[in-house]
């Protein structure tokens, strides 16, 4: 039996090692990797389904359809933010993720850390040009959410209009090209949404030549599958090193987010290491850790008292939040069972 092959910065980070020693005769084959920052989402937004009757223009045609779903609507923000709030962070946890960056959210802690060093703008169909003037770290914006010319014309007077040439990090990107990438200190690229509400997604190959590419899932309510879903339709259109960098190194380094005691060891189903990786469903996390403290334990490594308990994919798995109270807060609202399904989990 060997050790977890580690896919990331060398060296591996000597938590591995500690974690290996005293789980050696569990672990099988195995791959490890650092913790994953997911670069956009928002949190409250995760109790919706996919919606809307999509393909879309824009993202303006979209959000009409929600908002005309006045039932839906009503249903789930009866559900108060705190709560929904929580579902974001299990989605979270479920797939690996140690930090998600919460568009329109606050920082916060909890089993996944909060980022939220910068300041929304939105979008420039919903901001005023003199909010370029307020908040600290970079400008974070829906830019160009869209396929028309349209949409990238609003996003370029927008972006001209940066007159403190503030840092920008441009969510969806759908209808920049080449040179337009320029304008921005990073790309966060959503295929999923992208794909489900467009057909179509940015041009990852031109951005990467002028801006780190970070990845987003997006929260469900405009993204279906998990974020393991999400990557296998995003590999192949940009190399898979850039691809895995935009989930752990280049993600830490534009949020400033250093976090060397987050990891995820996951079982290893494939040789190949990018095959490995990209192959993975929640199912296969066997232990993510957040701090240096388990945040996520596989029913095979034990039972940590007081986590929660789901089946995802057939394998127990035990969290570091209160599934149970949770589940039962929102059946008056929603199917939790359709719920836990979006997320790749059963409740137990």
């Amino acid at each position: 039996m060997t050790a977890p092959l580690w896919i990331g910065p060398a060296p591996a980070p000597p938590l591995l090692t500690e974690l290996t020693a005293s789980h050696w005769a569990l672990w099988g084959e195995c791959i490890a990797f650092p913790g994953l920052i997911n670069s956009h989402d928002h949190l409250v937004f995760n109790c919706y389904p996919p919606t809307g009757a999509p393909p879309y223009d824009d993202f303006l045609g979209w959000s009409r359809d929600v908002q005309a779903d006045r039932a839906l609507v009503r249903r789930i923000e009866a559900i108060p933010a705190a709560l929904r709030r929580q579902v974001g962070l299990l989605k979270n946890l479920l797939w690996g993720v140690t930090a998600v960056v919460d568009h329109g959210g606050a920082p916060g802690d909890g089993p996944i850390g909060v980022l939220a060093p910068y300041q929304d703008l939105h979008s420039p169909e919903l901001a005023s040009p003199w909010r370029w003037l307020g908040g600290l770290g970079p400008a974070v914006l829906h830019l160009a959410e869209g396929v028309t010319a349209d949409s990238r014309r609003r996003a370029l007077d927008f972006l001209r209009e940066n007159l403190f040439r503030r840092r920008v990090a441009g969510v969806h990107g759908v209808s920049l090209a080449g040179e337009d990438f320029r304008r921005l200190a990073s790309l966060i690229w959503c295929p999923a949404s992208n794909l489900f509400l467009f057909g179509r997604t940015a041009d990852v190959t031109a951005a990467l030549r002028h801006t780190p590419v970070l990845f987003g899932t997006d929260a469900t309510i405009s993204a279906p599958g998990t974020l393991w879903d999400h990557l296998r339709q995003a590999r192949g259109r940009i190399p898979d090193a850039a691809l895995f960098d935009g989930l752990t190194g280049a993600a830490a380094r534009f949020w400033r987010h250093a976090a060397p005691n987050d990891l995820v060891i996951a079982r290893r189903r494939a040789v190949d290491r990018w095959d490995a990786f990209f192959a993975l469903t929640p199912a296969d996390i066997l232990l993510v850790v957040r701090a240096g403290r388990p945040v996520l334990v596989d029913g095979d490594l034990g039972a940590p008292s007081g986590y929660g308990r789901l089946t995802v994919g057939g394998r127990i798995k035990h969290v570091d939040l209160a599934v149970a109270e949770m589940l039962a807060a929102l059946r008056p609202q929603l199917d939790t069972a359709a719920l836990l399904d979006r997320f790749g989990a059963v409740a137990e």
